[in-house]
């Protein structure tokens, strides 16, 4: 079924959002409070030179790792509830799946369509929108494919922007189902997830569930690897941890994929930031800022690692800079985001989001200190002698045990050997970011695609 639009869906698409919380003209507007925060940091640099960068480079940086170190001890439990689920009937409300995809190979959509074809729903009450581009190379073979009577495609216009959240805006605006998620071309949902959400949406005062993401390559490499595991610490324990130790309106970025929420509440919000390259990020922060509750639930969404360098840096550097656009354009007007997220959201909001780009982005001044501290000395305080070993050991430790941690707990140890050199592949992140500040400054709104690959996983869980 070939799915239309109405011109005030893609209204509601590219300009739902309003111009308040859009990331539309990012560098314009009120930046007083960063403008204030980067000439206190100039300026303390001044006064207390070199001593003063070294303490408070090495302060941040710890405090980031044992930040994240501290989240994961708070989400190891997980969710006590991931066995729970409404039951099965025909009474069910109805739940739109958004599948949004950009030149997917043809191999790539017909695994796609079994595994979304396989979630244990009514049928009846699905509507599954294959969000395929006017313009894609692969949208007529797309049509001819044998899709289930619950399946359409819905087409946008090729203009700008070409963006993810785009066109799941244009799917979300041209349903009429109570509740809505997102699941990317090589999503693998575990069979109940819809079921098991829901049970979390009993709760009221629940606006988003985000499910677990699970990397598990059937023939991982040693990049694939490193990420599955960064991953499993992220969605099994880091991101549970925020939720828990927050509270109702809990600031979380939320996944890309797998992220539940009430279709009429989401519209009358604006639905995803057109522009955001991580409008998933963008989203979480509006939430909590809305006053809305996060939670996040232990059922599992199979996807596949990304196998290749030449892919993950585009990818990650896309992460990096969406992760800078969402932090300035929340931050362009202050004493609203501090009135609505309070000041202790507000400390998990610069933790979470200016900390996942700005540490990365010191490692190597960190480096440099370490270097001139270990091989040549200091002539000043003592304590600058060993203060950056200190830092280098206890964030290497902190980075291990997070991972071996969630390693052991959720996946029975598998990768347990490669936490101990997590932090070597936390270098490559530096990398991408560096280069995320030069696409946030040339290209901000383009949006580097992942290529997607077919592929086994490893297993179930």
């Amino acid at each position: 079924v070939m799915s239309q639009y109405k011109a005030e869906h893609y209204e509601f698409a590219t300009n739902g959002l309003d111009a308040k919380h859009s990331s539309k003209d990012l560098f314009k507007g009120d930046h007083t409070f960063n403008t204030v925060l980067i000439l206190a940091s100039l300026l303390l640099a001044f006064i207390f030179g070199y001593t003063g960068i070294v303490l408070a480079l090495n302060i941040f940086s710890f405090s980031f790792f044992l930040y994240r170190f501290i989240l994961t001890l708070i989400g190891l439990t997980g969710d006590k509830d991931d066995e729970k689920k409404v039951e099965y009937s025909k009474d069910l409300p109805k739940y739109a799946i958004l599948l949004p995809m950009r030149n997917e190979p043809i191999d790539v959509v017909q695994t796609l369509i079994k595994n979304i074809d396989n979630i244990n729903y009514p049928k009846d009450k699905l509507d599954v929108v294959m969000l395929v581009d006017i313009d894609d190379e692969h949208l007529t073979d797309i049509k001819a494919l044998d899709k289930p009577d619950h399946f359409r495609i819905l087409s946008s216009e090729a203009t700008f922007p070409f963006t993810k959240p785009k066109v799941c805006n244009l799917g979300l605006a041209t349903t009429d189902a109570e509740f809505v998620t997102i699941y990317d071309a090589e999503d693998e949902p575990e069979a109940d997830q819809l079921l098991k959400v829901l049970y979390k949406f009993q709760d009221e005062n629940v606006a988003c569930v985000q499910c677990r993401l699970h990397y598990n390559n059937a023939n991982p490499n040693w990049l694939s690897r490193f990420f599955t595991l960064e991953y499993l610490t992220w969605f099994s324990t880091t991101i549970v941890g925020l939720a828990k130790s927050q509270g109702r309106g809990a600031v979380v970025p939320l996944g890309g994929t797998s992220q539940h929420l009430r279709a009429a509440q989401l519209m009358e919000i604006g639905g995803w930031d057109a522009l955001n390259v991580t409008e998933d990020c963008d989203l979480g922060i509006r939430l909590s800022r809305l006053g809305y509750t996060t939670v996040v639930s232990n059922s599992y969404t199979n996807e596949i690692a990304v196998k290749r360098l030449k892919f993950f840096i585009p990818q990650r550097t896309r992460w990096q800079m969406g992760f800078m656009v969402t932090y300035i354009n929340h931050c362009k007007n202050f004493p609203a985001l501090i009135r609505e997220l309070g000041v202790y959201r507000f400390f998990h909001f610069l933790m979470t989001i200016l900390g996942n780009f700005l540490n990365p982005l010191i490692t190597p001044l960190l480096f440099f200190i370490w270097v001139r501290s270990t091989f040549f000395g200091y002539g000043g305080e003592t304590f600058l002698n060993w203060l950056p070993m200190v830092t280098l050991i206890g964030n290497y430790l902190l980075i291990v045990l997070s991972h071996l941690l969630a390693s052991i707990l959720f996946q029975k140890g598998k990768y347990w050997y490669m936490s101990l050199l997590q932090p070597f592949y936390y270098l490559i992140q530096v990398v991408t970011v560096y280069r995320a500040v030069y696409k946030l400054f040339t290209a901000t709104y383009t949006w580097e695609k992942t290529p997607h690959e077919v592929d086994k996983v490893a297993s179930k869980k």
